[in-house]
């Protein structure tokens, strides 16, 4: 689609229903890390930030938007329009480049002025075993600092001993990287936090692998899923989790998804939201941040739109509006949130 004829942001909202969308999403542009201090009204109305969390450092994990791409509503240079207007500084990648190269992904992201900061690599942990050339000449093409995967290598076994194996196996990977000047790190899921003798296997992960070479990206609502403090872990050690999928859950009963049946609060139902429009208390996890400039907050929402009808494991929306909508709705909230200092036995 030409750069003439791709749907505008504007276009977007009017297809979606008019005025009750525009109220959602707010009808100004913004740059990306803008402060306006003479005018707190509008800072506060379209998310410029009266709050503490750098503009500079949130960003969105692009999966949250795949249905703009698949579906064609925008294509990437719409749906990156779309997430520069919305006052996004930074993305992180899904796993693919929709179809581009890496070198021409990010031409298309600095032409918007969002840079690709970290990449769940196509194929996880399966690819660094047998692909690391490709992932750090990717790397090096997107201008990346950190580049990690979503889940283990098929087969590890869920048990402390399966996840030390693994953890020897990152530490080799993180050497590597590190060799070409990248950051490797890891991405929860709710099956991490697995109880294997009383105590959920992903301590393993922290516990054996070197901090100087592994790093970790919370996702917030699946460590919640699993059944442990998302705030107790970042207070622990907040160096290790530089990254931050910033994801809510509501828990009800008619929720579609359920917690893993293993894990320290199992079989709970739940709904993922917007953030800040669910259970989590994100002013109290970043509290625990020793310097709030030294991590970077990606929006992720895994069924947007549709979190009141969604099933599966990666549901279609049925509106692909919903997840613009979702992306503005996420990004001003974190850009007003304004984070509790607590202590640090809190």
């Amino acid at each position: 689609m030409s750069q003439d004829n791709r749907i505008s942001r504007r276009g977007l909202i009017g297809a979606a229903g008019g005025a009750a969308a525009f109220g959602a999403v707010g009808p100004l542009s913004s740059v990306a890390g803008a402060r306006d201090d003479d005018d707190d009204d509008r800072r506060d109305d379209f998310g410029f930030g009266r709050g503490d969390l750098p503009l500079d450092r949130i960003g969105i994990q692009l999966f949250t938007v795949r249905d703009l791409l698949a579906d064609n509503e925008l294509d990437l240079p719409g749906t990156f329009e779309m997430l520069a207007d919305a006052g996004y500084a930074e993305v992180e990648i899904g796993g693919s480049f929709d179809g581009r190269t890496a070198a021409d992904f990010k031409a298309l992201a600095d032409q918007f002025g969002l840079k690709p900061e970290g990449s769940h690599v196509p194929g996880g942990g399966t690819a660094w075993r047998n692909n690391r050339p490709q992932i750090f000449a990717d790397a090096a093409a997107l201008g990346l600092r950190y580049v990690g995967i979503a889940s283990p290598p098929g087969g590890t076994p869920a048990t402390h001993d399966g996840y030390k194996a693994l953890a020897e196996e990152f530490n080799t990977w993180g050497a590597e990287a590190r060799a070409h000047g990248l950051r490797f790190y890891f991405h929860n899921h709710p099956p991490d936090f697995t109880l294997d003798g009383g105590t959920p296997i992903y301590d393993t992960l922290l516990a054996e692998t070197d901090p100087r070479l592994v790093y970790f990206e919370m996702d917030i609502a699946w460590v919640d899923a699993g059944g442990q403090s998302p705030f107790d872990y970042f207070r622990d050690d907040p160096r290790r989790f530089p990254l931050f999928h910033v994801k809510d859950l509501r828990y009800a009963d008619d929720g579609p998804r359920t917690t893993p049946g293993n894990v320290a609060l199992p079989n709970r139902r739940y709904w993922l939201t917007d953030v800040g429009k669910g259970d989590i208390d994100f002013a109290r996890i970043f509290s625990a941040a020793r310097d709030l400039d030294d991590h970077h907050y990606f929006v992720e929402h895994d069924d947007a739109p549709d979190d009141e009808t969604a099933g599966g494991s990666a549901p279609k929306p049925r509106n692909p509006a919903g997840s613009a909508n979702t992306s503005w709705v996420s990004r001003k909230y974190l850009a007003n949130l304004e984070v509790r200092r607590r202590g640090r036995d809190d």
